[in-house]
């Protein structure tokens, strides 16, 4: 019988990259039937016509509430699933905790099997709340870890000492604790990129583009010093001002530096670049499964808010296909162009290590949900 799946996804912040896992998931579940309801809470540049493609998307209230838990428990009891998918949660957005246990319990009441779907390993509680979180992650089935099983992890454990909120060791505990529920699936990949000629030019992106501005304005000046076509995507997240004043640094720039909002298909422009400059987020992987030669600067966060997670990654493609890195002090037009040169003059070297199989996610979580 074909399963009924609900979709759960707080995500208010201008991060567009837990709408792409969910449309890559969604889309691998299709050509195995079924019927979707997804719960959405998100601003206005998440891709909501995409994801009604799969599914009967409903808007959420602007808060998690009681009363926002007592309505979507009513829904899901409506709705019959036989599997209920929260994204990122209980390993972040704790914030939704009033509306999302209430969905969770009427879930299970109906016999649904409960997934977490995590695009990485990385949870953001503190040490004094890891009781809290492993108690929510009891009420799953699966924890689906959408990362290659031991590859980008110790990096993690690394990395989160860093933000001074849980040591690496108790980091590491709850992957241990949680052993039994979490499954590894690899990268959720999109399909193979469009065919297409290489062409002379470096693509720079910030993923969504809620953060690093400096990084746009500073790979505008880089392009000038290299003398290369730099092509500059600002992401769905850029304000109208904020597009407007890179477009007019590109051109008192002197250089070949163009701005674009935005581009469907970045897979397949990563394809055709020379190499690219880029955050660290979940494009890494698509990186190291194309090939690329790359400069990364990881987004850090700031002083006492800091991220790790990009770092860890960056890390991770540093060591294993040789990816320059720049930390926020290096974002200079002078530093990018020099690193963006070192990575052109050097061969590239991809690690043994970086099997296929880091980039079937979608495909095994597919699998995973429909209970094969």
């Amino acid at each position: 019988m074909p399963g009924r799946r609900v979709f759960y996804l707080h995500n208010p912040s201008g991060d567009i990259g837990h709408a792409v896992h969910l449309l890559r998931l969604l889309a691998a579940l299709e050509a195995r039937g079924g019927r979707n309801l997804i719960f959405l809470r998100a601003p206005s540049v998440y891709p909501h016509k995409l994801l009604e493609n799969y599914g009967e998307v409903r808007a959420l209230p602007a808060l998690p509430s009681a009363a926002s838990g007592r309505a979507l428990a009513a829904a899901v009891t409506r709705f019959r699933p036989t599997a209920l998918v929260t994204e990122y949660f209980p390993f972040g957005r704790s914030e939704c905790l009033p509306e999302i246990l209430p969905a969770l319990a009427a879930a299970a009441r109906r016999g649904a099997r409960l997934f977490a779907s995590v695009p990485m390993p990385y949870f953001t509680a503190p040490a004094v709340a890891l009781p809290s979180l492993l108690e929510a992650c009891a009420r799953y089935d699966k924890i689906l870890v959408h990362s290659p099983g031991g590859a980008d992890l110790p990096y993690m454990a690394k990395a989160v000492a860093l933000e001074r909120r849980v040591s690496a060791g108790a980091f590491l505990s709850v992957f241990e604790a949680l052993r039994a529920k979490i499954v590894f699936t690899g990268y959720l990949l999109p399909p193979p990129a469009r065919a297409g000629s290489k062409k002379d030019f470096i693509l720079v992106t910030r993923g969504g583009g809620s953060t690093s501005d400096r990084l746009v304005e500073a790979a505008i000046g880089a392009a000038r010093l290299t003398g290369r076509p730099f092509l500059i995507i600002a992401g769905p997240s850029t304000t109208p001002a904020r597009l407007e004043r890179f477009r007019r640094l590109a051109a008192a720039s002197g250089g070949n530096a163009a701005v674009l909002f935005a581009f469907a298909d970045m897979p397949g422009l990563m394809a055709r670049a020379a190499a690219c400059v880029s955050t660290a987020g979940g494009s890494v992987y698509e990186m190291l499964a194309l090939r690329k030669k790359m400069v990364l600067a990881p987004y850090c966060g700031a002083k006492g808010r800091e991220h790790s997670d990009q770092l860890a990654r960056a890390w991770l493609a540093r060591d294993l296909a040789g990816a320059e890195l720049l930390l926020p002090a290096d974002l200079t037009p002078e530093k990018i162009a020099a690193a963006v040169e070192r990575a052109l003059a050097r061969p590239l070297k991809v690690s043994k290590k970086i099997k296929p199989s880091w980039f079937l996610g979608a495909q095994r979580s597919a699998r995973e949900l429909k209970g094969l």
